[in-house]
C-alpha cells in the first residue's frame, strides 16, 4: 500500500464512494423500520401513542439526519473539503470509522424498532445514537484543523457557511446523545429538533446551495464577504428561534404565534441568496441540478407554512407540518442533488449531457403539495373529502422519489464507474491543477 505523502491533500477524494455505500444499505434499515412501525406491528405503533412515547419521532428522525442522509454529507465533505482546503489533516481510518460508527449506529435503532418493546427500542436506540454522535464527535479535531486552514483568494466562495457545518459536527452529536439519554424530557426533546434539525440541517442546506449555484456554477449570487455576513445573521435567527421555543415551552411565553420563528431563517436564506438572479440564469438555459433548484425553490412555500402553523393550527399539533417539508423538499432534494452531481463531476460529465431526475423533482413535487393539502385541511381552510387518497399519493410519491434516487445509488453511484476520475472535473480543470499532482496521487489528464 503506498504511503500517503505528509503534504498531500487529494488523497481522499473519491473517497465518498464508500459513505454512498453506506447510505444506500442503511436506507433499506430506514424502510424496514418505518414499515415495521406503520403497517407490520400496529399494535406496537398504538402503545407508543398511547404512552405518548418521544421513541416514535426521535428513532425514525434519528436514522434520516443523523444516519443515512449524514453518510451522503459526509462522503461530500471528505471528497470536497480537502479540494477545497488543500488540506487533508486526517487519515484513511477516520473515514472507516465514521462509516463503521454510522453503520453500527443504526442497526441498533433498527434492532430495537423490530423488538416491538418501548424499554428495548429505548435501550438500544440510545446506545445506537451513541454510536451516531460519537461519529460526530470523533469529527471535531478534523473539523476544527480545517476551519483554520486558510484557502487561496475566491477558492472557497462558501466561506463560513462550510466552516459553520464543520465545527458543529461535535455539538450536535452531543445534543442527540442527550435526547436519547434523557429521552422523556420534553426541554431536550425540543433541542434536537430545534437545533439539529432547524437550525444544523438548514445550514447544511444552504451551505450545498451556495456551493451548486455560486461556486460550482459561477453564478456569483453571492460575494464571500456577503455570504460570511448572511451566515452571522442566520445564527442569531436561530438561536432566536431556540430561544423562544424554550420559553414557549416552559410557558414563559403563552403566545404560540412565537413557534412561527422557524420560518425567519428559512426566510433569510431564501432572499439572500437572490432568487431572481438564480430563476435569470435558469431562463437564459445555463444548467443546473434541477433538484437543487427545485429545493431551493420550496424555501418560500415552507416559511410560509410555518407561519401558518402559528398562526391558525391548534398548539397541540406542532410544526409537523413544516418540518415535513423541510427535510423532504428542501433538505432531501438539496442532498440527493449534491451527491448527484458531485458523482458526475467525478465521471467528467458535461454539464449539458447530464440528466435531469425529473422522476424524483415531480415526485418530491406531488409530496410537497400533499403536505400543504393536509396543512390548509388541518387549519380548515380547504375540505379534503377523500383524506385517504391524498396521504395514499403523497406516500407513493415518497417511496418512488426515494426508490429512484436508491437505485441510482447502487447501479451508478456504486457500481458504475466507467470513465470516473477520483479527481472531479471541476477541480481538473482550474487553473490551478498542477497544484493537485503529487507523489502519491498524480493529477489524471
Amino acid at each position: 500500500m503506498r504511503r500517503i505523502s505528509k503534504d498531500s491533500y487529494n488523497w481522499a477524494a473519491g473517497s465518498y464512494v464508500d459513505l454512498f455505500f453506506i447510505s444506500a444499505i442503511t436506507q433499506i434499515f430506514f424502510a424496514v423500520g418505518l414499515y415495521w412501525i406503520f403497517v407490520g406491528d400496529s399494535d406496537f405503533l398504538n402503545e407508543l401513542l398511547e404512552v405518548q412515547s418521544n421513541a416514535i419521532m426521535l428513532s425514525i428522525g434519528t436514522l434520516v439526519i443523523m444516519g443515512w442522509a449524514m453518510a451522503l454529507i459526509l462522503g461530500i465533505g471528505f471528497d470536497r473539503f480537502p479540494l477545497d482546503y488543500k488540506n487533508a489533516p486526517f487519515d484513511p481510518s477516520i473515514i472507516s470509522t465514521t462509516a463503521a460508527l454510522n453503520i453500527s449506529g443504526q442497526v441498533l435503532i433498527l434492532v430495537g424498532i423490530l423488538t416491538s418493546q418501548i424499554e428495548s427500542l429505548e435501550t438500544l436506540a440510545q446506545m445506537g445514537a451513541t454510536l451516531l454522535g460519537m461519529q460526530m464527535i470523533l469529527l471535531g479535531p478534523t473539523a476544527w484543523r480545517l476551519s483554520k486552514t486558510r484557502s487561496k483568494e475566491d477558492n472557497v466562495k462558501v466561506g463560513m457557511w462550510n466552516i459553520g457545518v464543520m465545527l458543529t459536527l461535535p455539538v450536535i452529536g452531543v445534543i442527540t446523545i442527550l435526547a436519547w439519554i434523557f429521552i422523556n424530557n420534553e426541554l431536550f426533546q425540543i433541542l434536537f429538533w430545534t437545533a439539529i434539525f432547524d437550525g444544523f440541517w438548514l445550514m447544511v442546506t444552504f451551505a450545498l446551495f451556495l456551493a451548486h449555484f455560486n461556486d460550482r456554477l459561477g453564478w456569483n449570487i453571492m460575494s464571500s464577504k456577503a455570504s460570511n455576513s448572511a451566515f452571522t445573521v442566520f445564527v442569531v435567527l436561530v438561536i432566536i428561534h431556540i430561544i423562544l421555543q424554550f420559553l414557549h415551552h416552559i410557558e414563559y411565553i403563552t403566545d404560540s404565534i412565537v413557534k412561527a420563528s422557524i420560518s425567519a431563517p428559512i426566510l433569510w436564506i431564501f432572499f439572500v441568496s437572490k432568487p431572481s438572479q438564480i430563476w435569470k440564469n435558469v431562463f437564459a438555459g445555463k444548467s443546473c441540478s434541477a433538484q437543487i433548484l427545485s429545493g431551493h425553490s420550496w424555501l418560500l412555500a415552507t416559511a410560509a407554512i410555518g407561519i401558518y402553523e402559528a398562526v391558525v393550527i391548534e398548539e397541540s399539533i406542532g410544526m409537523y407540518y413544516t418540518r415535513f417539508m423541510l427535510i423532504f423538499g428542501v433538505v432531501v432534494q438539496a442532498v440527493w442533488g449534491s451527491s448527484v452531481w458531485l458523482h458526475e463531476d467525478h465521471k467528467f460529465t458535461k454539464l449539458e449531457d447530464r440528466k435531469t431526475r425529473w422522476v424524483s423533482v415531480i415526485m418530491m413535487n406531488t409530496l410537497m403539495f400533499g403536505i400543504i393539502s393536509l396543512a390548509l385541511h388541518e387549519g380548515g381552510h380547504i375540505e379534503l373529502n377523500n383524506l385517504g387518497i391524498v396521504l395514499a399519493i403523497s406516500v407513493v410519491a415518497l417511496l418512488i422519489a426515494a426508490s429512484e434516487f436508491f437505485l441510482w445509488l447502487v447501479t451508478d453511484a456504486i457500481s458504475n464507474h466507467d470513465n470516473w476520475n477520483r479527481i472531479p472535473m471541476f477541480y481538473a480543470n482550474m487553473d490551478n491543477a498542477h497544484e493537485l499532482d503529487d507523489a502519491y496521487f498524480p493529477c489524471e489528464e
